[in-house]
């Protein structure tokens, strides 16, 4: 027979973040600044922290109906030419940012990017 341990189940029976996100989303809040931003990124280029990279293309080819992220179901793969476009110039604005000795560790593709950009996307946007 099982028993049921009603103190774990009360601390963690309630709802909990959205399991595609970390850190999760309701971490994300409108009192982190811009300058909080910048030191943050000065104590990982001091301390040479490694890199985990997050890249979210919200076009996908086909509804998930599991997934809750931010995204435009289309059939037509030109929408994300100027996406990209934009993406890597906020990408070159962000790297001025940080110390290029920095090692990217992990890369996590989010929306519909690997299968909606194309093998030459991919290549260029990495």
């Amino acid at each position: 027979m099982a028993t049921w341990d009603k103190t774990l189940i009360s601390r963690y029976g309630g709802p909990g973040p959205r399991y595609t996100s970390y850190p999760p989303a309701p971490q994300f809040h409108e009192e982190v600044s811009e300058s909080d931003y910048a030191e943050a990124i000065d104590a990982g280029n001091a301390a040479r922290r490694p890199l985990s990279l997050y890249v979210h293309i919200p076009f996908c080819s086909t509804v998930c109906y599991y997934c809750a992220c931010n995204r435009v179901v289309t059939a037509n793969h030109g929408r994300a030419a100027e996406y990209l476009k934009r993406l890597k110039q906020e990408i070159g604005l962000r790297a001025e940012q940080v110390d290029s000795q920095r090692p990217v560790t992990q890369i996590h593709w989010g929306g519909g990017t690997p299968t909606f950009l194309s093998d030459a996307q991919i290549t260029e946007l990495v």
